[in-house]
């Protein structure tokens, strides 16, 4: 995985560096937002950690040459939670 940095309002919410890294390497569900002057919007929706029932979003920016740069990271709201597939 490229290098992450999570920004201060990603931390906002309470959860931690390696959650977000849990979320991006197992999403449940994930979808491309928009391209920016910068790089590529993703918005991921999974759990924080492996055997969790908490179900999060989180929000990131793929920056060139290999940067991720998670903005938010939060609880599932409704904005994000058509991304959420069952689990099998």
């Amino acid at each position: 995985m490229p290098p992450v940095v999570l920004t201060p309002s990603a931390y906002k919410h309470g959860f931690e560096f390696e959650e977000a890294l849990y979320v991006m390497a197992h999403p449940i569900g994930q979808q491309v937002i928009r391209q920016t002057a910068r790089g590529t919007e993703i918005a991921y929706v999974g759990h924080p950690y492996e055997g969790s029932d908490r179900k999060v979003e989180l929000l990131a920016e793929l920056l060139p040459p290999g940067t991720i740069k998670v903005f938010h990271f939060s609880d599932l709201t409704d904005w994000w939670r058509h991304l959420w597939k069952e689990e099998a």
